[in-house]
């Protein structure tokens, strides 16, 4: 007798098949899950650096306080260094007025005493003359004497007159003359606290420039800590959110209750052993109808496949998976945490429905399950 025909796979069903199975075995995104025991250990590595970035952070953030209370007293040393400047600005001012003004007598008494002394010069040019014509003829005339001594007493009366004027115009310029040094002395002090006060501000203004570099430093190395804890505190998120899966969301719990993944009406049902062999069931759908996550689970794949357009397969707990094929577009990425119901894109052209749809899978340990066992009942 001849033997039957082999009947050969259906190629869609076998590109299926060889995707899923390549996918299951790629990288670590799909490697086997953690327990919740190693999850737990993970979970307290995660709080153990959480702990630490935090303590980290708190420390930056009190050294960051500090510089900048002392930011705060620089600026007050400033501020103060800056009044007593604006004072002695002012001291310097006053000074220097008072300088001018006693220079201005200066040149006055001096005018003065030029005007004196070129009356005195007159008077003496005068006067000389006389007197010693008086000398000369008081030695011949005896009778004129008295004259003569009455003008000799005068002229003694005046040269006196003139000496004491000039005595007195000297002394007035001396008085000036230590005056204007004294102020010349006073502007010098001045000048010199100003210089001290300067230097004392640039000194200050070169600490706050330090310091403000300082704060910039540290608040940096905060912020990148910070980063670091944000990372940290999702990878707990994810743990927790792993560990939360694998405690009460048990994926087998949920047979015959699960939500289709798309409204529509199924074309092709569970057939692994038919000819041609179906591990999963294809729905015909309405044009970009919203496909959605049948559970909780993590995208371990979405990208697209040779002959399966778009493809999403999810990891669930207990080692469960699921799998939308032929979508149009795609809402969601490899590694990504999806909530049950969420969506994941929109139904394409798919070729069993002659027209728009879904195939879809389910497997356990990477075993093809008839979907329609978990779906809820038909729609």
């Amino acid at each position: 007798m001849r033997r039957p025909a082999r009947t050969r796979p259906h190629a869609a069903q076998l590109g299926f098949a060889l995707a899923f199975g390549l996918c299951l075995l790629a990288g670590p995104v799909l490697a086997q899950p953690a327990q919740p025991a190693q999850l737990e250990k993970a979970l307290q590595t995660e709080r153990k650096k959480a702990d630490e970035r935090k303590g980290a952070v708190q420390k930056l953030t009190e050294r960051e306080q500090a510089l900048t209370g002392k930011l705060g007293e620089i600026d007050a040393r400033m501020k103060a260094a800056q009044i007593r400047i604006q004072k002695q600005e002012e001291a310097l001012d006053v000074i220097r007025k008072e300088e001018a003004r006693h220079a201005e007598k200066f040149v006055q008494v001096r005018e003065k005493r030029e005007k004196s002394v070129r009356e005195l010069r007159r008077l003496l040019e005068l006067l000389w003359p006389i007197n010693a014509q008086g000398m000369h003829e008081g030695a011949r005339l005896a009778d004129s004497w008295d004259a003569a001594d009455r003008r000799f007493q005068w002229n003694s009366a005046a040269y006196g007159r003139a000496r004491a004027m000039l005595e007195d115009v000297r002394r007035q310029e001396q008085l000036l003359s230590g005056e204007l040094a004294r102020q010349k002395e006073l502007e010098a002090q001045v000048d010199r606290q100003l210089t001290i006060i300067n230097a004392d501000k640039d000194a200050l203004l070169k600490d706050k420039l330090a310091v403000g570099a300082r704060i910039n430093q540290v608040s940096t190395q905060r912020r990148d800590i910070e980063g670091e804890l944000q990372s940290i505190f999702k990878t707990i998120q994810q743990l927790n959110y792993q560990l939360v899966s694998q405690r009460n969301r048990k994926f087998d719990a949920f047979k015959a209750t699960l939500p289709w993944p798309v409204a529509g009406r199924v074309v092709t049902s569970f057939s692994p052993d038919g000819r041609p062999a179906r591990r999963g069931i294809g729905i015909a759908t309405t044009q970009g109808a919203p496909v959605r996550s049948v559970f909780w689970g993590k995208v371990v794949h979405s990208d697209v496949l040779r002959g399966l357009g778009k493809v999403v397969i999810l990891y669930h707990s207990g080692n469960y998976y699921s799998l939308y094929a032929y979508l149009s577009d795609v809402s969601v990425e490899t590694g990504q945490d999806v909530e049950k119901d969420e969506l994941l894109g929109n139904a394409g052209y798919y070729p069993e429905a002659h027209g728009n749809g879904l195939y879809f899978e389910l497997r356990f340990q990477q075993k093809p399950i008839n979907p329609q066992q978990w779906l809820m009942p038909a729609q």
